[in-house]
């Protein structure tokens, strides 16, 4: 399972973990507890983009069958987004190249204006790697594209991936 490659942790992994004194919790002059120094910053003009890649039809030289039914998730999930307030993108049967091209262009755009930015992937996956129509990249690869020092209109703002794979 794909989700097993990306967070290897188990049960009982928290154990490992070295022991970390407890945040100091902010304090107003009032004596309350405030908490929204734990939340992020959502006042932007825009909730921000969403950009879908769904992929349905496989060359055959990657043993990838046809994904049946994924339309039905991708209006889900346009649906969804879209009655969110996000902006969505969808791009049908991407190349890994193109996949790369597309996220590298997003990650380029000024978000400065946005709050946040997501992306739906929609494919054949396995072992940390989603599939292309013709190959397969890593997970990783695509996501780091969005890192604060690749993507700086999105430092400290959420970046929100969903994988759904087959």
């Amino acid at each position: 399972m794909l989700l097993k490659h990306v967070f290897p942790f188990t049960a009982n992994s928290h154990r490992n973990l070295p022991k970390l004194a407890p945040p100091k919790l902010p304090l107003q002059t009032d004596g309350k507890l405030h908490l929204d120094v734990f939340q992020y910053d959502m006042n932007y003009p825009s909730l921000g983009q969403c950009v879908v890649i769904n992929n349905k039809n496989f060359h055959k030289k990657t043993g990838m069958g046809v994904r049946n039914g994924t339309e039905k998730d991708e209006g889900n999930v346009e649906e969804t987004f879209s009655n969110l307030g996000f902006k969505i993108k969808i791009c049908n049967d991407q190349t890994v190249s193109q996949m790369r091209d597309l996220l590298t262009r997003v990650s380029k755009e000024d978000h400065s204006k946005s709050s946040m930015f997501a992306c739906v992937l929609l494919s054949h996956g396995e072992d940390g790697r989603i599939f292309g129509t013709d190959d397969c990249i890593e997970l990783k690869e695509l996501s780091a594209l969005f890192r604060g020092d690749r993507c700086r209109s999105l430092v400290g703002k959420p970046k929100l991936f969903f994988i759904q794979v087959s």
